[in-house]
Order: C-alpha cells, then sequence, then structure tokens
C-alpha cells in the first residue's frame, strides 16, 4: 500500500496519509508505518472513520493489548477501550465532582500511561470521536531527542539512576472511591531506570513524568528537584508537538520515549470524547 510521510516538527511526529485504517495493513505496510513511529515517537493518521473494533484490531497488530487500570473508564463490553471524556455513557456532560472528572484533571500533567507497571504500556492509539470548539488539544515530547540533549555530566549522573512511578503519587488528587481495593493493590509503587534505554531503537530516553516519585538513594529534595529539572527540560517547545484534534484523527505514539497530557477545555459546556487502546510492553525494564 502507498502512502505518505510528512513530519510534523523538526524533533517528534510524522503525518501519514494514503491509508485507510478500516482495512487491515499487510505486513509490508505494517512494517513500514511501524518504522516511521519509531523514527517519530508519534503518528498521526488523519481522517480515520473508525470503529472500536477497527482501532482494537489495528493497535492488535502493534502488540498484545492492556487494559487500563480501572474499570470505570472501561468501555462496556468493550474493556480494550479506554474512554478519554467528560460525558456519561448517554453523553451528557458528567458532574464536575464526578470522580472522573478528577482523573481527566490529573491527565493534564504530562506521564507516560502505564509506567506505573512491572511491564510498562509499549504504545497509545487515540482515536477523536467528539471534540470540543476550542481546547482539550494533546501535547507530546520526545524524551529520547530530550536525553540526546543533555550535557555529558547530567548523562553520567542519571545513567545508573532507578525512579520508583507510583500512579497515587501523580494521581494523588484523585477521588479513591473510583477505585477498588483490588484495582489499588493491582499497581504497588515500581522501579524503573531513569535513562531507559528503547528495546527496539538503542536510544536512551529520559523516563519519568508524573508518575515518578522518588529516585532510590537520594534524599525526597534532591530525588524531586531532579526530576523535576529533567521533566522540565523535556518538555521545552523544541522537544514537543500540540495536536488540535479533529474528529476522526487517530494518534499513535510510542510510550517508551514520549511524554504526553491533555489541556484543559470548557469541560462544564463542551463535549469530548475520544478513544484510546493501550499495546502492552513485553518485559520489565530492570
Amino acid at each position: 500500500m502507498d502512502f505518505t510521510v510528512s513530519k510534523l516538527t523538526p524533533e517528534i511526529g510524522a503525518e501519514i496519509r494514503g491509508l485507510d485504517l478500516r482495512e487491515p495493513l499487510d505486513d509490508e505496510t505494517l512494517a513500514q508505518v511501524r518504522q516511521v513511529w519509531l523514527d517519530h515517537v508519534i503518528v498521526l493518521f488523519p481522517e480515520q472513520e473508525i470503529d472500536d473494533d477497527q482501532q482494537i484490531e489495528f493497535s492488535r497488530r502493534i502488540g498484545e493489548l492492556e487494559l487500563i487500570n480501572m474499570a470505570a473508564l472501561q468501555m462496556r463490553g468493550k474493556p480494550e477501550i479506554y474512554r478519554a471524556t467528560n460525558l456519561n455513557d448517554d453523553d451528557t456532560l458528567m458532574a464536575e465532582d464526578h470522580p472522573i472528572m478528577q482523573t481527566n484533571r490529573d491527565n493534564q500533567r504530562w506521564h507516560t500511561d502505564s509506567s506505573f507497571k512491572r511491564i510498562p504500556a509499549m504504545a497509545s492509539a487515540l482515536h477523536a470521536r467528539i471534540v470540543p470548539d476550542s481546547g482539550g488539544e494533546t501535547e507530546f515530547a520526545n524524551t529520547a531527542a530530550a536525553y540526546d540533549a543533555l550535557d555529558d555530566d547530567t548523562k553520567k549522573r542519571i545513567e545508573d539512576l532507578v525512579v520508583v512511578h507510583n500512579f497515587f503519587w501523580s494521581r494523588r488528587d484523585a477521588q479513591e472511591v473510583a477505585f477498588t481495593e483490588e484495582e489499588k493493590a493491582a499497581i504497588p509503587p515500581v522501579r524503573h531506570p531513569l535513562a531507559r534505554i528503547h528495546p527496539e531503537t538503542g536510544r536512551r530516553a529520559i523516563y519519568a513524568g508524573s508518575h515518578a516519585e522518588q529516585i532510590e538513594g537520594m534524599s525526597w529534595e534532591e530525588s524531586r528537584d531532579l526530576i523535576d529539572r529533567l521533566n522540565d527540560h523535556a518538555t521545552q517547545a523544541r522537544f514537543t508537538y500540540r495536536h488540535d484534534w479533529k474528529v476522526g484523527d487517530m494518534v499513535l505514539w510510542d510510550n517508551r520515549a514520549a511524554l504526553h497530557r491533555g489541556l484543559a477545555f470548557d469541560a462544564a459546556h463542551q463535549r469530548r470524547r475520544l478513544h484510546r487502546t493501550t499495546v502492552a510492553g513485553t518485559a520489565p525494564t530492570l
């Protein structure tokens, strides 16, 4: 299948046109798409009129799927789909005090999906179904390019450091009523390398974000200072891309080399619903 590729920014992102993801990709085309994705960290497929089954099928061609850690966020009948939304099942606006609304606000912090799991996610694919008139964009940061731009002393300093990722640190504002005791127990704090080596490209990337709580062997103050400085470095404008969603857009990103965050919008009056599938990782990072 023929398709075209154009860069979104010099450091992150590519747009692929010419593919209809309602149809299965042949193996050669899929391998080419995967290489574009690995090279550019995120890939935009605009104007895709896919349904949930087609999104699930495409995502499974990348790898096995994982389920989001909170059943309340899974789509009824299709638990592989996480709905990033401010809408109830009947598409009415959620109340401001709904637990999921706080989760949505927490997702405005830079993070990488499932880094709070021992085997963190490989990829995520997000498809726009309903978008607000303004706001609600998603920003992405290339943490591999950000690592490459670090000075040599910082690279040496973080090379062997281990950072603890903790969902209940990054989501400490969320109402725990949204989680069952079993769900809480399933995601204890986990350890990852701060300078993570990508298993496919071999590049190192800064592996932090809002789930990163503390670095082993450091005081709380020193640990937080280094994590915050690395996050600030990785999310400079030069390493980032902001996507202004249009209905039908699908973005596939590499959680092993990217941070992302959703931006605010008028959630009390505007409707937004995007469907995400998450591709599971294949092995622990340590």
